[in-house]
């Protein structure tokens, strides 16, 4: 008897440690299912599924959400200049410049192309602030070509809509946050521009134009 139930400790021990390595293999598949291979940010899905539940529960707590819409100034022309390697290096870079921003609870998921989307519980001066950084350390940074070693730089253009202005919809809110940065590139690059909804229009909050 005494064999027997040392028999099943060790069956059961077995059973436990594949049933760890099965659940860390699930998360490390998820992980990479849910993550974008070139900019290591959420993959476009994924970032949606976590915004909706970050708007449901900052609903609840009566939370503000803000929500970023990030685009790379003339991204074509690098592809053009400097070749399709040298844009991923840049998107892959602006990325990792971009997370050093942003805390463990802010979402950021690569929306398509070029274009970073950005959502965060924050209060309005706190999200500002955040997008005035990352606007300013892309301005600030060197990118260099992958194959001619040239310098270069790119500007960042953003949109911003926030949950107090438009409430906790995440169409809305997207919808919004793009348009505003839309009249960010069309009002001269490199800047930011906050939807504002007394006015159904957009207003510039912050406007820095690169030499």
């Amino acid at each position: 008897m005494k064999a027997l139930n040392q028999n099943l400790e060790l069956v059961i021990v077995e059973l436990e440690s594949k049933l760890k390595a099965l659940e860390s293999d699930y998360e490390v598949a998820l992980e990479r299912a849910n993550t974008d291979e070139l900019t290591r940010l959420l993959r476009r899905r994924a970032f949606m599924e976590k915004f909706d539940n970050l708007l449901t529960c900052s609903k609840q707590d009566g939370k503000e959400v803000h929500l970023l819409m990030v685009d790379i100034d003339h991204f074509k022309k690098v592809n053009d200049n400097y070749g399709h390697q040298t844009g991923d290096a840049v998107l892959e870079r602006v990325s990792e410049l971009i997370k050093q921003y942003l805390r463990p609870s802010d979402l950021a998921g690569r929306y398509g192309g070029e274009e970073i989307i950005i959502a965060m519980q924050a209060s309005a001066s706190q999200a500002q602030w955040i997008a005035q950084c990352i606007r300013k350390m892309i301005e600030d940074s060197k990118m260099i070509s992958v194959e001619s070693k040239v310098e270069f730089q790119v500007t960042l253009s953003l949109g911003s809509a926030s949950s107090q202005k438009f409430g906790y919809e995440a169409r809305t809110l997207i919808a919004r946050a793009d348009e505003a940065l839309y009249v960010a590139k069309k009002s001269g690059r490199n800047r930011i521009v906050e939807a504002d909804v007394k006015t159904a229009e957009v207003a510039v909050v912050e406007s820095v134009v690169a030499a």
